[in-house]
């Protein structure tokens, strides 16, 4: 038996098409099968649906803007957490405000202040649902979908259960599980028809972790509690994980600031257990009359990371990771946001297991394709025009050659046909510019220049158009660092 046909893709799905094909001929398990045959299918469409759910005050927008790595999603009390919001990609920022009489208006996203800023006070009475086109670099691989709050299963909202039915996949989100959240799932199943939202492609996110315990480290606490629910939920939910959404949507959005690492970094060289017993609350923190920090400065961080984020801060400056990047590298560790990257590849069965993994070295092979790298780094072109990253003009040039380029001499700045030797000596000389302007503080501009070395990475070690026969120059073959 073979996978099902899909309408016509390009080459790099094409191949991706063929390995999940020849992965799902070498395993045994019914369902796995099944779900690999559903991925081959779905890969002939645009881009999966992914919708964000869950009971008020879950945490669903915080989650949306941790994986729109950008604050786009209203997280405040406004009229706007009351409607379903699309995020789609788009070449220009705006918000379509969607009536329910079928008409349609389009408003400006405002910069910096996201939906809740560019619909402001609107009546949402008649207002069917939002739709957020930004040229996010996230909105490239999934639409996301953030719905309001299922307040009671009494009121469950006929519109964000009609967003969740037509989504392909959806993250549930309970900041203390129950009987309740398992009647609203089965609700949701329901509308959908029990067709798109079965067990395999509904995630249970326990979101506030922090809090579950009255520990300085809630997480042992989170992970059994995880756990447990895991269990219970299995019929419903495909697994459980925690996470903390407020330090996940702080490691990866654009807002913590080198000013925000330093107010840590005074923190942690002041005496520790004043430090410490101010953390026990939020309001000790704010009424630390003797705080070698301002209170502007104490309110900032606690709405950025709140008092576990600011502990966990303090744990990674303890550690040796003084710097902002390193800062926002262990916050994405502790937050727990990389657990939703990384599911769904496990299999009781050892030869599954086996052609699972074998799948995903190849899928990790393939992401380093330069054609997937081109689509990302359209993103930075469009990131240029509207003014969101700065670049010199020779650097400018060199990334919309690596962009646009249809061969790795092109993508170089090189003519068609050039010597392997010259396409390797031209990537080997790229890769300290793009690695010197991946230490400026733009979080913007180190997503895009970090794309642009791992791209002449690609080219100098394994050859002109991925050959697989590097050609660097003896003192340049070394392995490059990340």
């Amino acid at each position: 038996m073979t996978a099902p046909s899909t309408g016509p893709v390009g080459p790099v799905t094409a191949r991706l098409i063929e390995l999940c094909t020849r992965t799902r001929d070498r395993l045994r398990t019914p369902e796995l099968r099944d779900r690999v045959d559903g991925l081959v299918t779905r890969l002939g469409e645009p881009r999966i649906r992914v919708a964000v759910g869950g009971r008020m005050n879950a945490g669903k927008s915080t989650l949306v803007n941790a994986l729109l790595q950008e604050r786009l999603a209203a997280t405040g009390a406004t009229e706007t957490t009351r409607l379903v919001t699309w995020f789609r990609h788009g070449h220009q920022a705006r918000v379509r405000v969607h009536g329910r009489d079928g008409g349609e208006r389009v408003l400006p996203l405002a910069p910096g202040g996201g939906v809740g800023a560019s619909v402001g006070d609107a009546d949402t009475a008649g207002i069917g649902h939002l739709t957020v086109e930004t040229p996010n670099d996230a909105l490239t691989r999934h639409t996301l979908v953030d719905t309001p709050g299922m307040d009671s299963l009494s009121r469950l909202d006929p519109d964000s259960l009609a967003a969740l039915g037509d989504a392909d996949a959806v993250v549930y989100l309970m900041p203390h599980p129950g009987a309740n959240d398992v009647e609203a799932i089965d609700a949701v199943r329901g509308w959908a028809g029990g067709l798109r939202l079965g067990a395999a492609n509904m995630l249970g996110v326990l979101s506030r972790v922090d809090t579950l315990s009255d520990d300085d480290d809630p997480w042992p606490t989170a992970r059994q509690v995880a756990d447990r629910y895991a269990r219970d939920l299995r019929a419903v939910l495909s697994d459980v994980v925690p996470v903390a959404g407020l330090l996940a949507e702080t490691a990866r959005g654009p807002d913590f600031t080198e000013a925000d690492a330093r107010c840590l970094r005074t923190l942690a060289d002041a005496d520790r257990g004043r430090v410490t017993r101010a953390l026990r609350s939020v309001q000790r923190l704010r009424r630390w009359e003797d705080a070698p920090l301002d209170a502007a400065d104490r309110e900032r961080l606690l709405e950025m990371l709140g008092l576990h984020g600011i502990r966990v801060g303090l744990a990674l400056l303890d550690e040796g990771r003084r710097s902002t990047p390193a800062l926002l590298e262990g916050f994405a560790q502790r937050s727990g946001i990389a657990a939703l990257e990384h599911l769904g590849w496990d299999a009781p069965d050892e030869v599954d297991r086996r052609a699972l993994l074998a799948l995903q070295s190849d899928l990790d092979r393939l992401r380093l394709e330069p054609a997937l790298r081109q689509v990302e780094l359209a993103g930075a072109l469009v990131d240029l025009e509207a003014g969101r990253m700065r670049l010199g003009d020779e650097d400018v040039a060199r990334l919309r050659d690596l962009a646009t380029g249809v061969d790795d001499a092109r993508r170089l700045g090189l003519e068609a046909g050039a010597a392997p030797a010259a396409v390797a000596a031209a990537a080997a000389a790229q890769i300290p510019q793009w690695r010197r302007l991946e230490a400026r503080s733009s979080r913007v501009l180190q997503r895009h220049v970090r794309t642009a070395r791992e791209l002449c990475e690609h080219i100098l070690f394994t050859g002109p158009d991925g050959s697989g026969a590097p050609t660097p120059p003896t003192w340049q073959a070394r392995t490059p660092s990340r």
